[in-house]
């Protein structure tokens, strides 16, 4: 397929400009993270919301359920392949939270070099605005990439933490199959042994703690089921070189002019090492690939989108 990127029509860097200092610029603007603003800290309150019932299920899954079966080879199993997900959760979590989704570059829009197409511009934020940039009115500022604004992250999902929070929904997603798998034997053994009233030494004791662990249970099952199609429909749009703006706008079967092949596609998000897709974090080995700004283009769709504008 036919590819071109799309000219930079940032501010123009002088010509001695060390490629160490692109380099700087691009690892400042990854690692750059939410100031705390007052908008910011009213909206803790979603998070605090997420995270009693993130360590809600966790607290019930390991201490009623395989705390007691320590130190046993399968329990030590299972609670170390969780708290391999849950550890990464976490650190996706704190990741779509604080990384900055991504700011348009001072004074971008002002070199405009041999680009002859309209360009957008914000009139609240003063800034030209580049392909796929958007205005969140919550967060009051233009989004690189912008996917959508989040309530449970308490940030938008654009073009620096699009990773975290995909990586976050398939944390979640794996840790809450391991919770609702092994729970189910162990709620069927509990109960087994309440109803059949066979010696338990403490049955108030156990049927409270049963109850917690039916509601841990309940929870995991409600939101694994709610997830699933979230999962897929976000993963779709990440192989599509969509974002979920672009697909409300989107004609029935039209393909995206940014979609590039779904490997590529995937890149953009992930980046290039596939061996690094797992890991919540920013390194220059598994950095999204590009800058949230230039854009690659698929040429034949741009030539097509081309031709179907009214001539002047």
């Amino acid at each position: 397929s036919r590819c071109k990127v799309l000219q930079p029509c940032g501010p123009k860097l002088p010509e001695d400009t060390h490629p160490v200092q692109c380099h700087l610029l691009g690892l400042e603007a990854m690692l750059r993270t939410r100031p705390f603003t007052a908008q910011r800290i009213y909206g803790m309150g979603f998070i605090v919301i997420v995270m009693m019932i993130i360590l809600g299920i966790h607290c019930c899954f390991v201490f009623l359920n395989y705390f007691p079966k320590l130190w046993s080879w399968d329990a030590i199993l299972v609670l170390l392949v969780y708290h391999v997900f849950f550890a990464n959760l976490l650190a996706s979590f704190y990741g779509c939270i604080m990384t900055d989704p991504g700011l348009v570059p001072p004074n971008w829009g002002f070199y405009m070099g041999d680009e002859t197409k309209r360009r957008r511009y914000c009139k609240m934020c003063n800034v030209w605005k580049p392909d796929r940039t958007h205005h969140c009115s919550i967060c009051n500022r233009c989004i690189l990439n912008m996917d959508h604004h989040c309530p449970w992250i308490n940030n938008c999902v654009g073009f620096y933490n699009r990773k975290f929070f995909i990586q976050l929904l398939s944390y979640v997603y794996l840790s809450l199959v391991v919770v609702v798998i092994f729970t189910v034997p162990e709620l069927w053994n509990r109960i087994g042994l309440l109803t059949r009233d066979s010696g338990v030494t403490n049955p108030t004791l156990e049927w409270i703690s049963t109850i917690f662990l039916i509601c841990a249970f309940c929870m995991s099952l409600l939101l694994l089921c709610t997830l699933t199609n979230f999962i897929k429909f976000h993963m779709k749009l990440v192989l599509e070189n969509y974002t979920t703006i672009e697909n409300l706008e989107r004609e029935e079967g039209a393909r995206s002019k940014f979609d590039i092949g779904r490997r590529r596609n995937w890149e953009q998000v992930f980046g290039s090492q596939a061996w690094l897709w797992w890991l919540p974090m920013h390194t220059q080995a598994s950095r999204p690939i590009g800058d949230g700004v230039r854009w690659r283009v698929h040429y034949t769709r741009v030539i097509d989108e081309d031709e179907e504008l009214p001539h002047e």
